[in-house]
């Protein structure tokens, strides 16, 4: 499954021009640190109450969306929801339309770290 995620995130930044590469390097790390505090965290509010008559409420709040060169889409939706007096954070990934884990995620992160390394030249010894 990762191996899926490595394959697709090194085809979607293959065809990033290097501006939309450092944008979603930013954006990435920023939604890094929000997923890290609030991965696992929940709150109870009863400040919205007629949120709250409602079953289940959720509204986005940051939408990225990224298109390469090769058409593929990546949209990554940051989500506030609310069940009852419960509320959460959740982070939805589409790539062509197809909803992937948060791996994706630190799969291109991974990539975009990663240092370009160059082809190694082979030298040849010239005798004079």
């Amino acid at each position: 499954m990762t191996s899926d995620y490595d394959s697709l995130a090194q085809e979607f930044l293959a065809g990033l021009i290097p501006e939309e590469r450092t944008r979603l390097y930013n954006d990435l790390l920023a939604l890094e640190d929000v997923h890290k505090l609030n991965q696992h965290s929940s709150y109870y509010t009863f400040k919205n109450l007629k949120r709250a008559v409602h079953r289940h409420s959720e509204r986005r709040k940051r939408t990225f969306r990224y298109m390469n060169n090769l058409s593929n889409e990546l949209v990554i939706h940051q989500i506030h929801e609310q069940h009852f007096f419960k509320n959460n954070y959740c982070i939805h990934v589409y790539f062509n339309a197809t909803e992937y884990s948060y791996v994706f995620i630190d799969q291109l992160l991974a990539h975009l770290k990663a240092p370009a390394t160059s082809p190694l030249r082979s030298f040849q010894e010239i005798t004079v």
